[in-house]
């Protein structure tokens, strides 16, 4: 997943333009909560990927009017394209203290914070499943098969399984589009999305081996960035590429993301973060409300003082909805990071 600037610039610019000129289509006609689809629109059929990686084809018939949504930045896709008085419940929510969305996501019908059980999606008689592809197996919500059967339609979103990038993101936005008939509206999203990502790596690109030449990692060329969760008193959580959206983000600004395992997941002890000496760090928590506290934590660690990240105080919380699965404030985030990871190229507004 370890892309090169150039290629994330001529990838996502040409992806911007392609969806830039989509956005000239004629405006959807208003319905339900303005998300009407448009006459003749279904049915509609994707191609998606389930949990094992596999592709397989998800036909909806018709607009969806009871849909399950297991993901807060599923849900959060749903409320911002005029969709959320389809959903019937939702479950796996991160909670995310930033979110622009925690009040509206906060009255919708709650199966659980954590996952469900099929038993208890089935209760809310769902005409479609929107899930991060995870939650497909038979010991989670169920397979695809298994929905299918009962004349339900799943979309899953990536993660885990088969990685997460940023295309993945992306891609899961635009199959909301097509289920729900809102293509003007979530090509617009993705279109103005694509476009400011594309401006970091343009930025790169022209700074290119001018700015290599000027410093060392040390310095400015390509600083080395570790992304961590707090795990147990002497251990931090590590997130491989596959498992987030962070890599893509910090390679993309000019800067290097440590992959210290092959594990997809794994627990870090504090001599391997001493050993890795990362120059900054980046922290992201699952649902917890105080990001501030896990950048102290490391921080004010003595054992980790000789850090280079810990000693120049380069630490910055990331919102674990966007860092992790993406969510409608990725461009943010994505500038966020490369201010942080770059601030000769990205000065701080």
């Amino acid at each position: 997943m370890n892309v090169s600037p150039i290629r994330v610039c001529a990838a996502l610019a040409a992806g911007a333009a392609l969806l830039l000129s989509g956005c000239a289509a004629p405006a959807e006609p208003a319905g339900r909560t303005g998300a009407a689809a448009p006459s003749g629109h279904y049915p509609v059929t994707l191609d998606v990927v389930d949990d094992s990686g596999g592709k397989i084809t998800q036909t909806v018939e018709k607009s969806p009017e009871r849909v399950v949504v297991i993901g807060q930045a599923l849900a959060e896709l749903m409320i911002e394209f005029g969709l959320e008085d389809r959903i019937v419940g939702v479950g796996y929510l991160d909670n995310s203290y930033s979110s622009a969305y925690a009040d509206r996501i906060g009255k919708l019908p709650k199966i659980s914070d954590q996952l469900p059980s099929k038993e208890a999606v089935l209760e809310r008689r769902p005409d479609l499943v929107l899930t991060m592809s995870f939650a497909l197996k038979p010991d989670k919500i169920g397979e695809v098969p298994f929905w299918n059967a009962r004349g339900v339609a799943v979309l899953p979103a990536v993660n885990y399984t088969v990685g997460r990038d940023l295309d993945s993101y992306f891609e899961d936005v635009r199959h909301v589009g097509e289920a729900f008939g809102v293509t003007k509206r979530t090509g617009a999203h993705i279109a103005e999305q694509k476009g400011r990502i594309a401006a970091i790596a343009k930025t790169v690109e022209a700074a290119g081996k001018e700015g290599k030449a000027r410093g060392s990692r040390r310095s400015g060329g390509s600083p080395r960035v570790l992304l961590v969760a707090s795990g147990g008193r002497d251990t931090y959580d590590y997130y491989s590429p596959s498992l987030g959206l962070v890599d893509e983000m910090v390679n993309g600004a000019g800067g290097t993301y440590l992959e210290l395992t092959r594990d997809t997941y794994a627990q870090l002890s504090l001599e391997s973060i001493i050993a890795a000496d990362p120059d900054k760090i980046v922290v992201t928590e699952f649902q917890k409300s105080d990001a501030e506290k896990s950048r102290n934590r490391l921080l004010r660690d003595p054992r980790l003082r000789n850090v280079t990240a810990i000693r120049n105080g380069d630490v910055m919380t990331a919102d674990y909805t966007t860092s992790i699965r993406g969510s409608l404030a990725l461009a943010d985030l994505c500038e966020k990071i490369a201010a942080f990871v770059r601030p000769d190229l990205f000065p701080a507004a």
